[in-house]
């Protein structure tokens, strides 16, 4: 079995995240609307952003860090509210408990502005809010305990590396499967497993971005004869090294577990001879996808890549140096 988690820690954990619980319902107050008095007023190089955990009884006991891109900043409770005070451009804001990050949103480009973001624990999602329901909220919970000095966001690490989290859509249906030529290989990679199979799990190979994982869907990546290496990291790196021929067709299947804090995804090489069941049932039920360049190019996606590339590159050496594990895909894996 490889799922690591025992069975009523997972039973937990999904119940904590799935279910739909009893919970405060919030609605605009014009009362309140009209006593809220912001903190502070931005200037033209900050956004600030007010985020609000409403309260539940489901979860309510759990604590939760809130994170803005690299540190740890408040420790948002239940029924509790926090002001944060970014610099104005590029931020990433997200829940954290241990090590493992939800909840994510981007506050991007929004100088001089002050926003409303909700967080629901339960189902693991923030959104943004209109300014009346906003202040309500506000109203009607807790300012945040000060946690003092902000300390190293645990979960960064992973967000730099799927950036699909952040909601960005970076895959569109494709309508043609793309075929290997005299000059270049193709490599298809398979989600297929369910398990939080509408969470994106993000793949890199040497020269940067490649594309992003949902259950039920595949894409394909043509490459140059020779060898490519394929990261990808939720909890710990996986790692595939592929040694391609042209004019040849490569399968790999993108699988997600659980961990043992975390989801735990492999890279892994599949035997089209072994596996000829497998593989035919995948490509009946697959979707197709392919890269949308449209949103890969714009300039808040592209200055996050940047920032991962630069993160990657660090690791990328210490593949090549052989102390991070690896698997191969070879010839063996030809379809």
């Amino acid at each position: 079995m490889k799922i690591k988690l025992n069975a009523a820690r997972f039973v937990a954990l999904a119940t904590v995240l799935l279910s739909t619980a009893c919970s405060t319902t919030y609605k605009v107050d014009p009362d309140l609307v009209s006593q809220f008095k912001p903190e502070a007023t931005p200037t033209q190089d900050e956004t600030f952003v007010y985020v609000v955990r409403g309260s539940k009884f489901q979860g309510g006991a759990r604590g939760a860090w809130l994170a803005a891109n690299d540190k740890v900043v408040a420790d948002l409770g239940n029924g509790t509210h926090t002001l944060l005070k970014l610099k104005s451009g590029i931020n990433s804001i997200h829940l954290v408990q241990g090590l493992a990050g939800f909840a994510y949103a981007k506050v991007d480009n929004k100088p001089a502005q002050t926003l409303f973001m909700s967080v629901d624990y339960t189902t693991g999602e923030m959104k943004e809010l209109e300014y009346d329901l906003g202040a309500s909220m506000v109203m009607q919970t807790k300012k945040a305990k000060d946690i003092g000095e902000v300390r190293k966001n645990d979960a960064y690490d992973n967000l730099l590396a799927n950036p699909a989290l952040l909601g960005f859509p970076v895959m569109k249906p494709a309508i043609e499967p793309i075929s290997p030529d005299d000059e270049t290989a193709v490599i298809n990679f398979y989600r297929m497993e369910t398990l939080i199979g509408e969470v994106p799990f993000d793949i890199w190979s040497e020269e940067g971005y490649v594309g992003s994982t949902r259950s039920g869907t595949y894409f394909q990546v043509r490459v140059k004869p020779g060898k490519h290496t394929f990261v990808a990291l939720s909890e710990r790196y996986s790692v595939l090294e592929a040694n391609v021929e042209a004019g040849k067709e490569y399968l790999a299947e993108f699988d997600v577990d659980m961990g043992w804090n975390q989801a735990h995804v492999q890279i892994l090489p599949i035997d089209p001879v072994k596996e000829v069941k497998i593989i035919k049932r995948w490509k009946a039920e697959a979707r197709l996808m392919k890269l949308d360049n449209d949103v890969i190019n714009q300039a808040e996606f592209k200055q996050r890549a940047d920032l991962a590339r630069e993160y990657l590159y660090k690791q990328f050496k210490k593949i090549d140096a052989g102390e991070i594990s690896t698997r191969e895909l070879n010839n063996q894996h030809i379809l």
